[in-house]
């Protein structure tokens, strides 16, 4: 049984860009993570020790977004691959994970640049 466990939104502030002074300063990041997974023991058993813990996916988000970097790219890659390594192959069948910078300095008003990666 294959479920779909999303985390939106998750606002983290962090220190990611090209320009000094985006590491510097930093700026409100967005982070969604959409994964399917194989529910049926956690299903069966309501045991999160069978389940892709949430929580677990959260705490990796967090850790990474606290690491900078110069290209978001380079973010959603660290948070995809740290996200595959928790969780067994049998349990975790792919998934999104999107990462947004919200109102990045480009000399014009945008809401927000992103860059999605499949896991």
């Amino acid at each position: 049984m294959i479920a779909t466990i999303e985390l939106e939104n998750i606002e983290i502030y962090a220190h990611h860009g090209c320009y000094e002074a985006e590491q510097e300063v930093g700026c409100t990041y967005r982070v969604d993570v959409s994964l399917d997974v194989e529910c049926g023991k956690a299903v069966e058993t309501d045991d999160v020790k069978e389940a892709v813990n949430y929580v677990v996916v959260y705490d990796i988000v967090r850790s990474q977004m606290a690491i900078r970097s110069h290209l978001l790219e380079e973010v959603v890659y660290r948070i995809s691959s740290h996200i595959r390594a928790a969780f067994d192959e049998g349990q975790l069948k792919g998934g999104v994970v999107k990462v947004s910078k919200m109102a990045p300095p480009v000399g014009g008003k945008m809401e927000r640049v992103s860059v999605s990666m499949k896991i």
